[in-house]
Order: C-alpha cells, then sequence, then structure tokens
C-alpha cells in the first residue's frame, strides 16, 4: 500500500466529493452483514438469480436467508464484515446501512418483496458533491433508501447537494416520458463524463436524461447499451485508473464510448463476468484494487498486477454467488 495515499485524510468533517471511479476512498456507505431476505420472484429478482444459488432462491422466496441456509447465511456475513473491516483498517470511513422498518418493507406497493442491504450501490449515486437518491427500476432497490437515509441527509451538513429523483412508484416498469429509472450500478462517474448502462432491465435512457439535466452542463451524461443478461454496468466494466478498463467487450453490443476506445483493456469473457463477478471490484485508488480471493478471478489479479496495480484478495464467494460483488456493495461519499 503506497503510503502517501493510505490512511486517507480525515473524513469526518470532509466536503462530500466524489470525483472519479479512480480517485482515492476515504468514505464510503456498505451493505450490512446483517439481514437478507431473498425477494420474491419478479422479473427484477429473476436477472440477478443464477447457478445453483439462483434456484435455491427460486425455491425459497420471501424467506430470510438464516432460515433458509444458516451456514451460507454466515459465510456471507463474515465476508461482508471481512470487507468493512479491510476498508476501516485502511482508513476509510465506512457507515454501514442500518434496518427498514417493517411499514417500509412493504413499499411501494403493500408487499414485502424482500430485504437486499448486503449491497447499497444502488439506491443513490454521488457525482461531485450531488448525493442523489434514484428511482430504481428493481422493486427490492426502491425500498434499500429507507436503511441510509439518515446517512444522506447528514451530508447536507458537509456541502452536498442532496435530493431525489422523482420516484418510480407502484408499477413494475412504465416506458414514457417522465418515468426515468436509474440504479447506481449502472453509474460511472469518470471526472466530468458520466455513463450510465442500460441492459433494458434496470436503467433506461429517460433517467439518463433526466440525470444530465438535474447535473447540468457541468457534467456529460452518456448511455452505454448493455447485453440484457447482465443487470448493471458494473457487471461488465471496471475503471481503475484512467486509461485502463476491465471490461467484458462482448457485452456491450455498441462497444465502449468514444472517449475510451483507445483505453488499456483487459477483456472479461461473459462467462467469467457473470458468474464470478469479475468486473465487479473494489478500487481503492488508481493504484489499488481488491479483488475476490477466489481461484477463478486469478486472471483479473495477474493482469491488473501487470499493470502495476498493488492487488488485494479477500474471501468474497457468497455475495458474488446471490449476484454482487465489491462494488455493488459500496457507494462512495468521498472519493478525492
Amino acid at each position: 500500500m503506497g503510503e502517501a495515499a493510505w490512511p486517507p485524510l480525515a473524513a469526518h468533517d470532509a466536503p462530500i466529493c466524489v470525483e472519479s471511479e479512480w480517485a482515492t476512498l476515504r468514505e464510503c456507505v456498505y451493505g450490512s452483514p446483517d439481514t437478507f431476505v431473498l425477494p420474491v420472484f419478479l422479473d427484477d429478482s429473476k436477472l440477478r438469480a443464477q447457478g445453483e444459488f439462483g434456484q435455491f432462491w427460486a425455491k425459497n422466496q420471501g424467506r430470510d436467508l438464516k432460515d433458509a441456509w444458516p451456514e451460507l447465511f454466515a459465510e456471507m456475513s463474515g465476508q461482508i464484515r471481512g470487507a468493512i473491516a479491510l476498508l476501516e483498517s485502511l482508513g476509510v470511513r465506512v457507515h454501514v446501512a442500518g434496518k427498514i422498518s417493517a411499514q417500509n418493507r412493504k413499499f411501494p406497493r403493500g408487499e414485502d418483496h424482500g430485504v437486499v442491504t448486503p449491497w447499497l450501490r444502488d439506491p443513490f449515486a454521488t457525482i461531485g458533491n450531488n448525493v442523489i437518491e434514484l428511482a430504481p427500476r428493481s422493486l427490492f432497490h426502491r425500498r434499500q433508501r429507507f436503511s441510509v437515509r439518515h446517512i444522506l441527509a447528514a451530508t447536507m451538513e458537509r456541502g452536498a447537494r442532496y435530493f431525489a429523483q422523482p420516484d418510480s412508484g407502484a408499477d413494475d416498469y412504465v416506458d414514457a416520458p417522465g418515468w426515468g429509472y436509474l440504479e447506481g450500478g449502472d453509474v460511472f462517474v469518470l471526472g466530468r463524463d458520466v455513463l450510465v448502462g442500460n441492459s433494458g432491465g434496470c436503467s433506461n435512457p429517460e433517467g439518463a436524461r433526466w440525470l444530465q439535466h438535474a447535473l447540468g452542463g457541468d457534467y456529460r451524461v452518456r448511455t452505454v447499451k448493455i447485453d440484457p443478461m447482465f443487470p448493471h454496468l458494473d457487471c461488465v466494466l471496471m475503471t481503475p485508473r484512467e486509461g485502463v478498463a476491465v471490461a467484458c467487450v462482448e457485452a456491450l453490443p455498441e462497444g465502449l464510448p468514444g472517449f475510451m476506445r483507445d483505453w488499456d483493456v483487459v477483456p472479461v469473457p461473459k462467462a467469467l463476468a457473470k458468474a464470478h463477478m469479475a468486473c465487479n471490484n473494489l478500487v481503492l485508488d488508481d493504484r489499488t484494487v481488491v479483488v475476490a480471493a477466489e481461484e477463478a478471478l486469478d486472471p483479473i489479479a495477474q493482469a491488473l498486477t501487470a499493470r502495476t496495480f498493488e492487488v488485494i484478495r479477500i474471501p468474497y464467494r457468497v455475495p458474488s454467488m446471490a449476484g454482487g460483488s465489491f462494488r455493488c456493495a459500496h457507494q462512495p461519499l468521498i472519493r478525492n
């Protein structure tokens, strides 16, 4: 770990600011190790479930993982705690998602679809000093905001522009003007360029249009088409440094945005991106990346090492099985 970069500067009173995906991570919100109630199997859940765990999920919809598979829950909880402990040991200030009340678990249409707070990337995004509650398409993401709203509200005292995208309501999906959907896993901050993924199952172009309006002329918001087998852009892309990308190019029908065409790209096969979340790693700064310790991801770690990154490996098998690795788990409040 580079001594000049770590530990980060004290973040307790520092202004909220996220400059880029590769700026030094100093403060973030991280998913909770305490609760995972398997969502009811609507289209938004089907997009995430896969393999053996997907079959288990389909048979145990609505059940608390603590009861349905206690050994797996214990492993998952331990791996999330391990990631939080790693960040804190490196000086990153970490806020952990709280509980969602029984009534808010029924938001937005009076049905309890489950609790998915081990992953906190999707209900909001931080872009510059903008802390934005998003309007997810996925119903189980729509209630995640209630686990972190107290954290987000506190950013107003630290220079943040805290506001919310128009709510997406109780319908599964509305394809019409004014019905924009955004999920944080689709949103990438690359300096003044902001990418919004569009797989057809999560964020949509109308959401990107709203985001451009909300951010104004200081930013350029661009949509990126994704193969529908992947829910979010961060399932097929990582940008650990300006000019370097880890990408499942075959899952990007129109390729990378034009300004990234000359970047050094580490290619990731579809199967590795889907089954092992190979693109969904944790960038600590433009020299340091956390990659899950599973053997299948050794080629990713080796490719990053060859590009002069320091790679930290810790276990994260179970969260990845359930559909979301390190980037899915956290949303930064300070990267600068």
